[in-house]
């Protein structure tokens, strides 16, 4: 898939042009960068989806971000971060539930996904109100 990004772009345009291609999974942006293999810190994630994407870079700037369906989810992250400065994670699906996916970064994001689907059929008990990370 072939993202066209322009600074004037909102968050929530960004997301839906992921989601038309991968349903079960979304992006979210945060304020700070995270490692590979790290969760972001939740004080750090912007949930005003109508920001620009010019307002979140300190040097906005257009262009292609090309994504394979058989990119492992760190490097999705990883061309976002490098190519226009935008920090973003992968979560996935499950159930009702949107896990951040940093435990599985090494899966594509077809694997991912696939997963998030298989996940739609899960019904949770939810007996405690906690944080349910991705925990494989």
């Amino acid at each position: 898939m072939k993202i066209h990004v322009l600074p004037e772009m909102t968050i929530a345009q960004i997301q839906e042009e992921f989601s038309k291609v991968y349903p079960y999974l979304k992006l979210v942006f945060f304020s700070k960068a995270h490692k590979a293999y790290k969760g972001s810190h939740a004080k750090f994630l912007i949930t005003d989806s109508s920001l620009t994407l010019g307002s979140l870079e300190k040097k906005p700037k257009s262009g292609d971000l090309y994504i394979e369906v058989e990119m492992p989810t760190w490097q999705v992250e990883r061309l976002f971060e490098e190519e226009f400065g935008l920090h973003v994670q992968v979560f996935r699906k499950s159930g009702n539930t949107w896990l951040e996916t940093s435990v599985t970064d090494d899966l594509t994001l077809e694997e991912q996904n696939i997963k998030g689907k298989a996940g739609e059929r899960l019904h949770f008990e939810i007996v405690d109100p906690i944080d349910y990370r991705e925990q494989e």
